[in-house]
Formats: C-alpha cells, structure tokens, sequence
C-alpha cells in the first residue's frame, strides 16, 4: 500500500504528539499522586503530633486539679481537661490504623473527660473534696507516663525510626510501624479505677457468680407477674447478656439473666374510658403487690384511652427520680399494657438517709417569681459520672402554663437543674 509523503509525514507528528501529551499527563498524575501521598502523610504526623499535644495539655491540667480546691479554678479546670479530652479523640480517628492499636488509651481519655465533665457541676460550686483531688492525682499519674511516651515515639517519627502506617510504606525495610509502638504502649496503661465514678465507662456491676436462669424458668416469671399463660408464652429472642424475650397474642414480655421482669409491651387496639384515677389506683397496686416499696407518682398521662405514668421510689422519704418505673393502664380492661422496669433495675440501691443543709424555705428563694410553686419534695437528682446529689425538687407552673421541674441543691440552696414537662 502506497502513502504519499504528506500523509506519512502527519502520521507521524500525531504519534508524536500523543507521545508527548501522554508523557505530560503521566508526569503530571505522577506528581499529583507524590503531593497526594506527601499530604496524607503530613496529615496523619500532624494528627498524631496533636494527639500529643492534647495528651499534654490533659496531663497539665490533671496535675493542677490533683491540689485544686477553690470553686472558680475548679470548674476551669474541669472544663480544660474535658477539652483536651475532646481534642484528642478527634485527632486519634484520623490515625490510620485500627481501634485495637488505641483501645486502652481511648479508654482513659474516655474516662479523664467524662469524670472531669461529671464533676464539673459540683465542683463549680463548691470545689474538689478530697476524693475529687485523689482520683484527678491518679488520673494524672498515668497521663504523665503516657504523655513521655507518645512525646519519644513522636520524636522517633521524626528521626524516621518509626514508620507512619500507610500504604507506601508496608514493604519498607527499615523502621518500626506506628500501629506496632502504640500496641507496646497500650500494654503499659492498664486499667482506670476511681473512686465513687459511676459514669458511662465505668464497670458494670460484677457477676455474682450465679448462672443465668433457664429459659423454663423466665417464662414461669414472665407468666406469673402479668398474670399470663405460660404455654402460650413463646421464646423470641436471647441477647448475649442473658436477656430472653417471649412472645404471646397481642404482645411481648422480656426478663433479663437474674430473673427480674424488664419490661411488657402490647399491640392490640384500646377503646375504653375508665378513669385515670382508677387506671393509677390499678397500677399502684400492681406495684405494691409485685415487691415495689412505697412509690412517688410522678407523672401521669392519657393517650387516647391508655393512662400511661412513671412512679418513683421513695427511699427514706426522698424520692429518687432515676429509679422509676414506667407503667400503661388500658382504659378498657384495666388491665396491664405496657410496663417498664429497666430504670429501676439499673439505678435501685440504698440511699444515705436525707441530711438537708438549707431549710425548704430556703431553697425557695432560688425559684424566679415567674414561676408558681405547686409542690416541693426533697429528692435524689441523677448526676453524670456521680453519686446522685440530694435536691428540692418544685414543681412549677411557667409563665405559659407549662409544667416546670426545678431542681434545687440541698447543701448550696443554688438551682441545680431544670426540666420542662
């Protein structure tokens, strides 16, 4: 096949054109993927140069609060370490490796920040007791070591000792990974106990050493506390916890490992009107006749023709507002339609007996005059991450009628919390 020259001469100026321009674009992308790969690597150094950073910062504070007593210096310091807390979760979930590498440091930042949050109400007011100052002496003990070691594995980083884990570096010769030298210093924080914390990361309550109960023997519980036919109780579900769910015409029951009645919902239609007072007469003796002690009526609400309430348990004259059970009355029957005892199963436990150190009187002057006072009881206010504090708790009716619960400490006389109803 004959070409004539101009032609060929063409043909061969694109070829080298696309030669050229492939070239361009491929030094081009190579030199992007090298600014991508320098950035993603500047990125997690900076990210773990913060992690120390934040761990410092905590570890200072921790130190300062380990002698702090005076109310306005406690308070900042609460809400320091609460930060620096914040600021190093944030920073270790940008670290390229898996939660295994952080497990236990993740924990005691956890714990640091969510004690230092809980304390931050009282502390703010009164100041850190001396337990406050022992637990924020050993938290700081562990910060500091931990705080030497992220600073010499940082500066190792740097020498080049010490490999970032990324992609690009998984086949290099030399160097320790990141994710390796963290493994070694999460050996060496163990656990964080303090004394009297209760908050979210704090241990579950110890096993008894009792074994779950048998199925059998949930259902005959189940059957017994609403009344129910056990043979028409069918297994639902089991959680690992223990936890087992039976299911009946209309509903369902579940009674946790050790035997005690969680809960019972029902889905059948409800068309009745009895009266509330009645459907809370019903559900009052049904406590009482299941165990529950002498209990606060704390709320009490109709849906339709469901009369649904929480009662509180009374220890000692005080009500305590975070062991409740919640309970539904059908308006039709009068019979159970839903029950919920998970709070009180958490939270029941003996209280200290009441010991006020304003007078009621007192405490009123703390409610604005926008507010008018129906009712007042001493009462256990739930806390974060602390006992709960002894409180006068007023009910209130607002400027717009709406139902107003006011919390007033019983040792400072200063407001403490408040709930919109």
């Amino acid at each position: 096949m004959y070409i004539r020259k101009k032609t060929f001469i063409l043909i061969i100026t694109y070829l080298a054109a696309a030669v050229v321009a492939l070239g361009a674009y491929t030094a081009v992308h190579f030199g992007m993927e090298g600014s991508y790969r320098r950035t993603a690597e500047y990125g997690y150094a900076h990210a773990f140069e913060e992690v120390v950073g934040s761990v410092s910062a905590l570890s200072d504070s921790l130190h300062r609060a380990s002698y702090a007593s005076g109310a306005e210096l406690s308070g900042q310091l609460c809400a320091d370490i609460y930060g620096s807390c914040l600021a190093a979760e944030m920073t270790m979930a940008v670290l390229p490796f898996s939660t295994q590498e952080l497990e236990q440091t993740a924990a005691f930042i956890g714990i640091a920040g969510d004690y230092a949050r809980g304390s931050l109400r009282t502390s703010a007011q009164s100041g850190f007791d001396d337990a406050a100052r022992r637990n924020f002496a050993s938290l700081y003990k562990t910060a500091a070591a931990l705080t030497q070691e992220l600073s010499e594995l940082r500066d190792e980083i740097n020498d080049g000792d010490v490999l970032i884990d990324e992609p690009e570096n998984v086949f290099a010769d030399s160097g320790d990974r990141l994710s390796a030298s963290m493994l070694g210093i999460e050996d060496g924080i163990g656990t964080t106990e303090l004394d009297g914390y209760d908050g979210k990361y704090a241990k579950t309550a110890q096993s008894t050493g009792k074994k779950p109960v048998a199925q059998s023997e949930a259902k005959a519980i189940a059957a017994e506390f609403f009344g129910l036919d056990k043979d028409k109780l069918e297994a639902e579900y089991s959680a690992e916890n223990g936890t087992v769910c039976f299911a009946f015409n209309g509903g369902s029951v579940c009674v946790d490992a050790e035997g005690n009645v969680l809960s019972l919902s029902s889905e059948r239609s409800v068309a009745g009107d009895m009266e509330s007072s009645e459907l809370e007469s019903i559900a009052r003796d049904f406590l009482t006749a299941r165990g529950f002690g002498e209990m606060y009526l704390a709320s009490s609400e109709r849906y339709g023709s469901v009369q649904t309430m929480k009662f509180e348990c009374v220890e000692n004259g005080v009500r305590c507002i975070d062991d409740s059970v919640r309970i539904s009355v059908a308006g039709d029957y009068g019979d159970i339609y839903a029950f919920d005892a998970t709070a009180h199963i958490k939270n029941h436990g003996s209280y200290p007996k009441a010991a006020a150190a304003v007078s009621e009187l007192a405490a009123r002057t703390a409610i604005p005059e926008t507010l008018s006072v129906s009712d007042a009881q001493l009462c256990y206010a739930p806390t974060e991450g602390r006992s709960a504090v002894l409180c006068y708790g007023f009910d209130c009716a607002g400027s717009g009628g709406e139902r107003v619960f006011v919390l007033v400490d019983a040792q400072t006389g200063r407001q403490f919390d408040i709930e919109i109803l």
